[in-house]
């Protein structure tokens, strides 16, 4: 949950998955798609995976194979009695950012013919939450102006479901409730998007 690692998720996304949608609509590529037996349901599935992919070798298999590393070399399952809600931590985890980033990445890919733009965006749109969630708590001097950041809330639902220390004084639910109506706003602009272009 720590700052380097959800940058890097966000590198890798950035360049790996910018022109998911991107590309499509440069290159007027979704005609092509939807004459086919193919549903926006499964476009976009298609790309989630895509994504989903990359995340889940970067959080969920890394995580896993620590912890079996651990058990393996402790010679006991003593550590896995003190933490057994681990691995489901680290699988929940994997899932809330793979389902966040499949919608913020293509949301913004959605956003711009230019893979390049999108990329940018993608690292725009996360830095300066952080940058405009800093600001905002030096002159509210409230915790929950952290909400404005889409990484401080990523770390708090982290903290939350790994049984952590909150690192901002605001609940959870809070954090949560801000992930998922991002995911919801990007829904309903990528079934917008991609409706305009639809041919039955």
């Amino acid at each position: 949950t720590n700052d380097s690692l959800l940058f890097f998720i966000v590198l890798v996304l950035a360049f790996g998955a910018g022109g998911l949608i991107a590309d499509d609509l440069r290159h007027s590529s979704l005609q092509l798609y939807f004459s086919r037996p193919l549903g926006k349901k499964d476009y976009l599935l298609g790309k989630m995976s895509v994504i989903a992919f990359f995340v889940l070798i970067l959080t969920a298999l890394p995580g896993l194979v620590l912890v079996i590393f651990k058990l393996i070399f402790a010679g006991s399952f003593k550590f896995f009695l003190q933490y057994p809600w681990l691995p489901l931590s680290i699988l929940g985890y994997s899932a809330l950012l793979t389902v966040f980033f499949a919608f913020y990445v293509l949301l913004l890919s959605a956003a711009s013919k230019n893979a390049r733009y999108v990329i940018i965006l993608i690292f725009g749109v996360y830095i300066f939450s952080n940058v405009l969630s800093g600001i905002l708590q030096g002159i509210f001097k409230s915790p929950y102006m952290s909400l404005f950041s889409v990484p401080a809330n990523l770390q708090q639902a982290g903290a939350f479901l790994f049984a952590q220390k909150l690192p901002h004084a605001v609940p959870a639910a809070w954090s949560f409730a801000v992930l998922a109506g991002i995911c919801v706003l990007s829904a309903v602009v990528l079934n917008r998007k991609i409706r305009s272009v639809e041919v039955i």
